[in-house]
């Protein structure tokens, strides 16, 4: 793999929503934000809601949301 694949795997910053149920997770996403990587698209179809709306509930509420939907 050449420098430049590396690069651009490391930079990427939205990942599919199956690429991120699966283990081991791709280098360099944060296990505990996984969520920040999906697309608007995906984000809604996980989560069942907008970013904008999972933004305004409490810590613990986006927390058991992603535990309940596998994103934890």
């Amino acid at each position: 793999m050449c420098l430049c694949d590396m690069l651009a795997r490391l930079c990427k910053t939205t990942y599919p929503l199956q690429e991120l149920l699966t283990r081991p997770l791709p280098e360099g996403v944060d296990p505990l934000r996984l969520e920040i990587y999906l697309s608007d698209q995906d984000f809604e179809k996980a989560l069942e809601m907008s970013r904008e709306e999972y933004g305004a509930l409490p810590g613990w509420k986006q927390v058991n949301l992603k535990k309940a939907k596998g994103l934890f």
